[in-house]
């Protein structure tokens, strides 16, 4: 791929605004625009999309910005692109864990975390 259109997806998929894209690979945000009709840009975008979801969902926990929506998108986006832990044939390694366990242990973030997520502060 051509590198000012592979770093686009790749910053791009980290958070970065298109304004900000476009200047660091020199070209005009109607170009970057363009280059999301391109499936090959796209699935880049798509392959480190969840460096951007993590930003956003990390600095929502640490108090860095408040918008609750943007870190539910995040954390659905997180879910939905997470690879399956290895189940194991009995092995005790830190992947094998009962279903019970993993519905109560979403994704290991703490129970204080998750109340904020969900605004249950009971």
């Amino acid at each position: 791929m051509y590198p000012p259109k592979e770093r686009a997806a790749k910053l791009l998929a980290v958070g970065e605004s298109m304004t900000d894209v476009a200047k660091a690979v020199q070209k005009t945000e109607r170009t970057v625009k363009l280059w999301l009709l391109d499936k090959e840009f796209c699935s880049l975008l798509r392959d480190n999309a969840g460096g951007a979801a993590l930003r956003i969902l990390v600095g929502y926990l640490t108090g860095e910005n408040e918008d609750k929506d943007r870190a539910m998108v995040a954390l659905a986006l997180l879910r939905m692109t997470k690879t399956p832990a290895p189940r194991g044939n009995g092995s005790s390694t830190r992947y094998a864990v009962s279903n019970a366990e993993d519905e109560t242990d979403i994704d290991g973030f703490s129970e204080d975390q998750l109340k904020r997520l969900t605004g249950d502060s009971a």
